[in-house]
Formats: C-alpha cells, structure tokens, sequence
C-alpha cells in the first residue's frame, strides 16, 4: 500500500492522470427549507443562506409531511385535516388543493416527478397521486397507523413503517402495480420515521422505543438494529446525508430534550449526539450535506413559536436556530432556484485514459456532472449527490464528483472494445464512449504529465519520510513543492500506476483489497530505453498497481523517460529521476 505521506501527495497532485483523490470540501449551497407547522397551519419558508424566514404560506389543518418534486418547482404538504397543499415555490404561494383521505401525514414524489405517495394514518393505507392532475389514483393498504414514508433513488419501491398496537412492520410498495410486494416485521418498537441510502441498498428505520432497524433492501430483512444510547424512548426522525456516509435520529426522550443522534453507516454506530433544543421531531439534510436542519417545538407543551435549530454536520454542533411557526414537524429543502438542473456533459477526450481495464480508476471531465463536490469514504458508492455513472450499461464505483470532474472504477465485465458512458443526474444524461481491454497501462503522476509517482525505500532509517522508511522519488531538491529525491543505482523502488492487466488472485472491482496480487501478465520497464524487469508487478490496493525495482547502473542520469509495457501495451511516457 502506498505509505502516509505519498498518500498525502496523491490526495493533491499524483493522479492527475485519474485524479481519485480530490478534496470533499464544498461551500454551504444557498437554497430554502420548507417547514410544515402543525400547530399554526402554515409553512415556514427559510434562507438557508442567511437562515431567515422570507415568507410564511397558510396552508390546511395540521401539516405534518412534506416534499418537493424533482424540478423543484412544487412543494407537497400532507395535512392531517384531509387536504394535500401545493406550493409554487417561485411565488411560495399555494398553488392547488385536493383531498387525499383520512389524515395524511407523510408524502414522497417519485423521481420522475409524475407521482405522489402519501401515507394515510387514520385509514391504514397509502394514497397514490398523480402529480400531473393532482388526483388520487389508487389507495394501497398497508400496516396500522402508517406515517413515515420513503422511496428507493429508482422510484421502483416505496416504504412505509407502521407502528402497530403490539408489533411494528414496514409496507413495501412496488410501484409499477402500487401493491404491497414485501413486509418487513420489527416487533413491538414503535417503527414512525424512516430513509433510505443514497445508493438504494438500506432503509434507516427510526422506532420510537429506542432504537433503529436497518432493513437490507436486496431481501427485506432486517439487517442490523443500532441501540440509540441512553435513550429510553421516541427516536422518530430520521434522514441521510446525500453521499450516504451519516444517518441523523431526532429522538423526543428525556421529556423532550431527547439529542439528535448522528450515526456512522459504515460501522452502523453512534458518532455523535447533538442537543438541539426541546421538543424535536424532524430533520432535513441541506443539498450539500453540510447542515442538517432539526425542527423542535421549543418546550414540551407544543404551544407557542418554534425553531429549527441548524446544524454543522463537519463539527455535529448548533450553528444557528430559526424562529418558525407553532409545532413544526416535516421539513424539506430543496435549491435555490426553482429551475431543473442543466443536464451533464462529458467533454470531447473528457474520459481519461480512453482504453480501460475493469476494476481501473478512471477520471471524467465536463460540465454539470454533479450538484455538489462530494468524496466517498471508501465504500465504493454507486450513486453520490445524486449522480451515478454507468460503463456498458453497469454501474460505476464512484470515489469523487464534482460539477466539473468524476473519479470512479470501472465495474467488472468481460466485454472488450467501445462501449457506452452514461452519466445521470437530476438534469438529466450526458453520454460517451470509452474503450474496454484486458490492459490500459498508466502511471500516476506528481505534477501532471511529468514524474512518476514513486518512493525509495530506506532500509537504514535515513529518509524524509515515513519515520525515516523512505524517501519520495523525483529531482533531488523541493521543487515540486516537497522534498524529493532522485534514484541511483542500487535503490529498491516502489513505483504506482494502474490498468496493468489481470492478476492471480483475481481482484474484483467495488471492493476492498489489501495484499498482493501479481500480474498474470510479465511487466517490462523501460528507462532511459533500457530494458528493465521489475522484482514485482501487481495490485496492493483496489486498482492500485505497485511495481517494484531495484535500479540498475546504466541508466544515465537527470530526468529520463519511463515507459511500461504489458500484453503488447505501452504506458504514456512518464519522467523517472535519476542521479
């Protein structure tokens, strides 16, 4: 694997041939938060860049859910007094009213945006909408007392916890027949809110009696129950962070001053809790994933203004609260603008390198190719801020997105030759080409089209790096920014790369792996076109190559080119330093 402070080069500069390391900081994005006032009968409307109330919409009795379609130009509120209220959020007015049954309390559009559900507490059942007439389709039977509600990123399944008189549950509703297709049992917990992953493989459930069910949406089985500590009861809101990494719980307990819980879904543990005032019961994650906003009555009675108390999800503190209407209950948070997104565009020779090998780490440059600037932690998401990527019809592993690059892996496939690029957002689909082999060779980079990226290593303790382990290949000085070294004859060095060709064993793409794996296929090296054989060549890391040498004399001295060949393929010249 490669050492600690390479790594911290390569976060900045080595890949800028793949570029896999980029920075997840993004700047709060501008944007409103709706909240639905259940004891004042209207909804809050907030500058989340300023976090004041620009304008306040009287809408029916006691709203309690509430969402926004695609584009951003509707809002849906779910009152329980019978009535679903639509906002124009380009005038926050209302722009329609319907009828949808007996209490609605939660709403989720699909998203396409031709479709509403809306749970109906008080008739055990979901109402299918269409959006386009604003009607009620069809009621769909589901569990008793059903308020939260979520739908999978696909729009193909909606779920739907019931909290039951002695056993909880959880409807899932296939949306192509609007027919329960599958119920998840849970007990006697008291299941009330719920979300679902960004990339679609688990729901969150929050249960009031004190914990939360994560339900494996491959099988619909639960497949984890997180504790939440020290609370006897009432977690009730849930919602997950765009890139999928944090769920927050707004729990009630302790006489309503009950924390909002932040939990790791890697590990599937408490991280965090943050104490946002009395009376919490709902939270919205800003677009960007930097707040989550907690809705809280403020004293325990409901009675009187409430607040949404804001906060930082970098440091899981309050950074800010807003005054709102009386016993605020959903919220939701939508862009700025009212506007569909522009659709994403990859930029001629924007796939980089154009011939690729399954499980390689690729870059993709254009424009509008994400919403925000967002990084995985490591779990091989599909999706993240919304956009995802397909190679030949397979979805890509995504490291890192940004408006104007991606960074993923190849999914495995066997096929060879062009094949199609599609990347999705909320705007739409841009589309490509690249070309699939068996080897698409490339070293990573110190300073763009340059250095290879390398390390000496230091068997007597006398490198800059590493406790002395080793020093980083280049020109000898700090010319680069930071000390590097050139090699000479004798040194044992560590060079990286990918796209290298199949290894025994096997390692496939979307996973983790740490060790070796040699290539099936010989490695040649050459330097200053002398020929040089590599004491290894493989994988040490997912799509990580190491190839590892001992220089020979020979060589020459100053900056050389470098060349790799495997299976008949050479890599793009690269420079290696020599002294």
């Amino acid at each position: 694997m490669i050492p600690a402070k390479m790594a911290s080069i390569l976060t900045v500069t080595i890949l800028s041939v793949v570029g896999i390391w980029s920075s997840s900081q993004a700047a709060h994005a501008q944007g409103l938060a709706y909240v639905a006032n259940f004891g004042s009968n209207n909804v809050s409307v907030i500058d989340t860049s300023s976090n004041i109330v620009i304008a306040t919409v009287m809408v029916g009795s006691q709203p309690q859910g509430i969402a926004v379609t695609p584009d951003g130009a509707s809002v849906y509120v779910a009152n329980c007094g019978g009535d679903i209220f639509v906002i124009d959020t380009a005038t926050n007015k209302v722009s329609t009213k319907f009828p949808a049954g007996a209490c609605p309390t939660g709403v989720v559009i699909t998203p396409d945006g031709t479709r509403a559900y809306v749970t109906l507490t008080n008739a055990n059942s979901v109402a299918a909408i269409d959006t386009s007439t604003n009607t009620v389709m069809t009621k769909i039977p589901v569990g008793p007392a059903p308020s939260g509600i979520a739908i999978t990123p696909d729009g193909t399944h909606v779920y739907v916890p019931s909290v039951g008189m002695s056993s909880s549950s959880v409807s899932v509703i296939d949306t192509s027949s609007n027919s329960v297709a599958a119920t998840v049992t849970l007990g006697d917990v008291g299941s009330v809110g719920i979300a679902i992953t960004p990339d679609g493989t688990r729901a969150y459930v929050a249960n009031a009696l004190g914990s939360v069910s994560v339900i494996d949406t491959a099988s619909n089985t639960v497949a984890d129950t997180i504790t939440v500590a020290n609370v006897a009861d009432s977690p009730v809101g849930i919602a997950i962070t765009p890139d999928g990494t944090r769920a927050y719980v707004v729990t009630y307990g302790f006489g309503g001053m009950g924390p909002t819980v932040a939990i790791d879904t890697s590990t599937n543990t408490i991280s965090a809790m943050v104490s946002v005032g009395t009376g919490p019961t709902g939270v919205g994650i800003s677009p960007d994933g930097t707040r989550a906003y907690v809705t809280i009555a403020t004293n325990v009675t409901g009675i009187g203004n409430g607040a949404v108390s804001v906060i930082d999800t970098s440091s899981n503190t309050v950074v800010d609260t807003v005054p709102v209407g009386s016993t605020p209950f959903g919220i939701v948070i939508t862009s700025r603008s009212s506007a569909p997104p522009p659709p994403p565009s990859i930029s001629s020779g924007g796939i980089v390198p154009a011939t690729v090998q399954p499980g390689q780490w690729v870059s993709i440059y254009g424009s509008n190719l994400a919403g925000s600037t967002t990084s995985w932690t490591g779990n091989f998401p599909t999706s993240l801020a919304g956009t995802s990527v397909t190679i030949d019809g397979k979805l890509a592993y995504l490291s890192y997105v940004s408006p104007g690059q991606i960074n993923l892996q190849i999914p495995n496939d066997s096929k060879t030759g062009a094949v199609p690029v599609a990347v999705t957002t909320g705007g739409g689909t841009g589309s490509s080409s690249v070309t699939l082999a068996q080897f698409g060779p490339t070293f990573f980079l110190l300073d763009g089209p340059m250095h290879v990226a390398g390390i000496i290593l230091r068997s007597d303790g006398s490198g800059a790096y590493g406790g002395g382990s080793y020093d980083i290949l280049g020109p000898t000085g700090n010319s680069l920014g930071y000390a590097t070294v050139a090699a000479k004859p004798g040194d044992v060095v560590e060079l990286y790369g990918s796209g290298f060709g199949p290894t025994n064993p096997k390692v496939l793409a979307g996973q983790t792996f740490s060790g070796a794996a040699s290539t099936t296929n010989p490695v040649t090296l050459h330097i200053n076109s002398v020929s040089v054989t590599p004491a290894f060549a493989g994988l040490s890391g997912a799509g990580l190559y190491q190839i590892n040498l001992t220089v020979p004399s020979g060589l020459g001295t100053g900056e050389v080119p470098l060349q790799g060949t495997v299976g008949g393929v050479e890599t793009p010249v690269a420079v290696f330093s020599l002294q």
